[in-house]
This record gives C-alpha cells, structure tokens and sequence, in this order.
C-alpha cells in the first residue's frame, strides 16, 4: 500500500471509528491496469451508518486526498450496497471483479448482480455514449486534434461495456479491460484495431497518433454501432 493511500485509510479510520466496515479500493490500481500519468486511486468505504456529522468530520482528510488527484471516495451503509446491485450492476460488477481489502470486512466479493439488470445498464450506457461521440463528431469534424480527444476520451468507458458485454455473452469477463477485444472479435467479430489504436492513442504511441483520425473514427463508430445491435437484441 503506497504511504499516501496507507495514511488516508488511517485517516478514516480515525473520523469513523467502530462505524467503519470496509475500505475498498477498486478500478485499474486495483486490477493492474493503471497508469502513472493517468490513474487515480478509486475508493469505496462501507459504513454502519452514513452520519451527516461524520462527514463532516471527514471533510479535511477528503479535501487533503482530493488535492493529490484522487476522487471522493464512494460512501454506502451495508444495507444501501445490497439494495443497489439492480441500480449500478456495471459499477458494482468491477469491484467485484477487480478490488483490494484495505480495512476491515470483505463484504464485496459476495454481491450478486443479476444479468437482466446488466444487460439494461450496458445497453443505456452503450447508447449513450454512442450518441455523445456523434454530436462530438459533427461539432469537430474538421479538426483533427478534437476527434483525437474525443477517440481518446471514450477509449476507456467503452472497454468497460464490452467487457460486460463479452459476459452477457457468456464469456468469463477478463481481468483486464483491454482483453475484453479478444473475446468479443471471437464471438462477435468485431474488428479489434480500432480499438486498440484508439488506446495506443491514448498511451502515446507515436504511430497510433499519426493515423487518420477520420477514418479512425468511421471504423471506431461502425463497430460500436455493431455492438449497441447485439446488446440490444440480447
């Protein structure tokens, strides 16, 4: 545990007391996907009770943790994390696959997500990230810097879907994110080298930053689009 997480954990510890469950971390610092440059610590703290003057008390560690880079962490009473699988299937499907005990209970690896809900939340999500890309697409069409970031900044929420997806078709759902294209270019065929530019793109690869950014983004779309059709058929 690297000092500046050991120390917020200790610092939680301290504002919560014996109301304090679990502290998870989650996300690609917990399955080994991160990277220097990008990556920031993802945290879930599971309380007995969520306490407004608890929070409060919190404050100052939140701020301090923030200030390095690091999101807020996510706050949920036991009861809350069970009555919300239906509601956050992808979310709570990650951490499930992908996390790390920092303090206290494991009371993750037990959750139960159900397909049906997965199915839906991957579908809304698949359908509106698709619709974002087309808007930001007629808006920057001719600058090629903007589609750049725009490829760019989807490349990672899309892994994401498809390696859901790659599990409401059967699939075991990879550790890695990435390897979600594998498993789908085999039950789907969809053509994986566009993905994987887009996310050399992003890691600054220089000849993945050279391509033709409007081709790029023509294949990119087709292929999602591809896939948008089978989740919502499913």
């Amino acid at each position: 545990m690297s000092s500046e997480l050991e120390k917020f954990v200790e610092q939680l510890e301290t504002v919560f007391k014996d109301n304090l469950k679990s502290v998870v971390l989650y996300g690609s610092k917990a399955s080994g996907e991160d990277t220097k440059k990008n990556s920031d610590h993802n945290i879930l703290v599971i309380l007995g009770e969520v306490r407004f003057e608890d929070m409060k008390a919190s404050s100052k560690a939140v701020a301090g943790w923030t200030k390095q880079g690091n999101p807020p962490p996510l706050l949920f009473t036991q009861a809350m994390l069970k009555e919300s699988m239906d509601v956050f299937p992808i979310e709570f499907q990650d951490i499930k696959d992908n996390n790390r005990i920092l303090y206290g209970q494991d009371l993750v690896s037990g959750l139960e997500i159900e397909d049906v809900n997965l199915r839906h939340e991957v579908e809304f999500e698949l359908k509106g990230k698709l619709l974002k890309l087309r808007q930001g697409y007629m808006m920057y069409a001719e600058k090629d810097s903007k589609i750049r970031d725009l490829l760019v900044d989807s490349i990672s929420s899309f892994l994401v879907l498809f390696k859901h997806t790659a599990k409401l078709l059967g699939r075991t759902p990879p550790k890695k994110k990435i390897d979600a294209l594998d498993a789908l270019s085999e039950k789907t065929g969809l053509k994986k080298q566009v993905f994987l530019d887009v996310f050399n793109m992003k890691h600054g690869d220089k000849n993945a930053l050279n391509l033709n950014m409007e081709k790029v983004m023509m294949e990119y779309m087709i292929e999602i689009e591809k896939i948008v059709k089978i989740v919502n058929d499913l």
